[in-house]
């Protein structure tokens, strides 16, 4: 029964991930807004249920050097990712590409083959991430879906202006995007199975992810929030950060263990 639950969660965040997507083709001032302003929550959310969440149930389990250290592993890994597999996703929109520019006939630029080959992985590590959470914990299996769920909608944004620049057609880039979202479910279904065959292994996942999420949050997503310089609206990037936590807090004090 939590299996089917889950994996329902799972397929449901792999097709609302898409969402920020089709803002970006369909509504580009919406993306624009969701892209400013959700990341912030997003950056809440995951920092929250890192430290809510992911490493106090992890260190439930095995040693606290064993948590922190496979925690600065998992920093140092998304970090190596980025630099040698070209994973970063830009979530700007600010230089969105305007489809004038290109002849229709033109080929597709490689670099969006590549980018989805990316955002595939990430999104079978995702699927990996949250069975692991699921196995722990009911609560911290919901608390890392959502955590997902609020950055791939931005982060989609990013995926879809990426595939435009590469003068890919919106029907592919909706069906590309569509089967890289799809590898979620498959990363789920295969760490529902397996990992419980290793000793500890999830909780060393759990915290392998919490280092991926804190170097996201922290390199990828925080420095976008940066580009704003007006108080006001700083203000209100602020807020929603602590908004983000205090809904993944929320679910923790909601979901019974």
């Amino acid at each position: 029964m939590v299996f089917l639950l889950a994996l329902g969660i799972v397929f449901l965040i792999s097709l609302l991930g898409l969402s920020g997507g089709l803002l970006l083709i369909y509504k580009q001032k919406w993306a624009k807004f969701v892209s400013k302003y959700m990341i912030s929550f997003a950056i809440g959310a995951m920092l929250g249920v890192v430290f809510l969440d992911m490493l106090p149930e992890a260190l439930g389990v095995v040693k606290a050097e064993t948590v922190l250290t496979y925690t600065l592993a998992g920093i140092l890994l998304f970090y190596l990712l980025e630099k040698t597999l070209l994973l970063y996703h830009h979530h700007s929109v600010e230089h969105i590409w305007h489809r004038n520019k290109h002849h229709p006939d033109e080929k597709a630029h490689p670099v969006g083959y590549l980018i989805t080959f990316g955002d595939a992985l990430h999104n079978f590590m995702d699927g990996l991430i949250i069975a692991a959470g699921f196995l722990i914990d009911f609560r911290v299996g919901l608390a890392t879906s959502l955590a997902v769920l609020f950055h791939e909608v931005p982060q989609e944004i990013g995926e879809f202006a990426i595939l435009l620049h590469a003068r890919f057609r919106r029907a592919k880039i909706i069906l590309y995007s569509l089967f890289a979202q799809m590898t979620a479910v498959l990363g789920f279904i295969v760490g529902f199975y397996y990992l419980p065959l290793f000793e500890n292994m999830t909780s060393i996942l759990i915290s392998l992810a919490a280092g991926g999420f804190i170097y996201i949050a922290s390199t990828d997503l925080l420095p976008e929030t940066h580009r704003e310089k007006k108080v006001t609206k700083s203000a209100m990037q602020f807020a929603l950060l602590i908004l983000g936590i205090l809904v993944i807090w929320y679910v923790g004090v909601l979901v019974p263990e």
